[in-house]
């Protein structure tokens, strides 16, 4: 209760503008960030390490002869549009032995999600939202497609964001998170994930590799406050299709978000698998900082697989077209919600 109080204190007495402008000098101030602090094997570590796409030197085209015969233009036959096969969900004999048997029934019931999905994200694409709660602006997040990169010579997308809360919320108790996601190009599967958190009275660091060969995670955290240390370093099986929580956002922009269409996709956060149930609920226009805006809103619900179970109440609302750019987001929680609106694309 007292927390309250000085929050409604600091809040009257404090201006909840906070402009755009200053956000971005804050961002392009920033360095780039070394990773997540935490004690994983460096063999592990250069087994999930992340580079840079080589680009291949560009080759000069061959000289074309010039010549007077006249001829006749052929006719341009449109290749045929090849239909996508999903693989059967199968496990490995030798690590069926101790592999859950409902993680294989949840890559089955994710495969009609996983077959609808196709690549249409734009490398260098930012899109900027303002983090509302009973009515104030108490944060602001940027989220970006970083582009193409490779670990260990497969090409994976790079998505980031980055999230600060607001100079009068700070006063109380401030953050700076910041997460960096890598997920397979081909199949929209993730391999690596990383969360940072700078706050107040503690700092985060969380990376989870997901190997998908062996199905398996390595969660490695550690959290450091000045009265303790916390460290975790735990191995946990994975579902075939899975990925991360934060990718999921960017998951949506390639599939085809027709009305009615429900999809199923497991997300693994912290060695356990969170399922995620999404129902495309229509299309309707709504407005932004941007002006008006044709949107498709989309409502998901979150639980815990096994007996532990959480759930969680979510809509998002996409732009109505080919780039399909997240315009708003809102989750429920204990007291309201919070709302994320969109201010700026880039």
């Amino acid at each position: 209760m007292k927390f309250l109080y000085l929050f409604i204190l600091v809040f009257l007495t404090s201006s909840c503008a906070w402009k755009q402008k200053e956000f971005m000098k804050i961002l392009n101030e920033d360095s780039e960030t070394s990773g997540p602090q935490v004690d994983a094997s460096p063999e592990l570590l250069q087994k999930f390490e992340v580079e840079e796409k080589k680009t291949e030197e560009a080759v000069a085209p061959a000289p074309v002869a010039v010549t007077t015969k006249k001829t006749v233009a052929k006719k341009v036959v449109a290749p045929k549009k090849e239909k996508k096969i999903v693989a059967p969900v199968k496990v490995d004999p030798e690590l069926a032995k101790d592999y859950p048997a409902e993680y294989i029934q949840l890559s089955k019931d994710a495969a009609p999600t996983w077959s609808k999905y196709q690549s249409r994200h734009r490398t260098g694409q930012k899109t900027y939202l303002d983090i509302h709660y009973l009515g104030m602006t108490v944060g602001k997040i940027m989220i970006a497609n970083k582009g193409i990169k490779t670990i260990k010579g497969q090409e994976v997308w790079h998505f980031h964001a980055r999230f600060k809360s607001a100079p009068f919320y700070s006063s109380i108790y401030e953050l700076d998170d910041t997460v960096d996601t890598y997920v397979t190009k081909d199949k929209f599967l993730s391999l690596r994930y990383s969360l940072i958190q700078r706050e107040s009275k503690q700092n985060i660091d969380d990376l989870q590799l997901f190997d998908r060969d062996q199905l398996k995670s390595f969660w490695f955290y550690k959290m450091v406050r000045p009265d303790k240390t916390k460290v975790k370093n735990e191995e946990k099986p994975i579902p075939t299709l899975s990925m991360d929580p934060f990718s999921v956002v960017f998951f949506f922009q390639g599939l085809p978000l027709k009305d009615g269409e429900k999809y199923e996709i497991p997300l693994m956060n912290k060695g356990k698998v969170l399922v995620l149930k999404v129902e495309v609920e229509g299309r309707e226009k709504i407005n932004t900082e941007l002006g008006e805006k044709k949107a498709v809103r989309l409502h998901a619900m979150t639980k815990y697989s096994g007996d532990h179970i959480k759930s969680g109440d979510m809509t998002f609302w996409f732009s109505d077209d080919d780039r399909k750019t997240l315009l708003k987001a809102q989750a429920k929680i204990k007291i309201g919600s919070v709302t994320a609106d969109v201010v700026e694309i880039e």
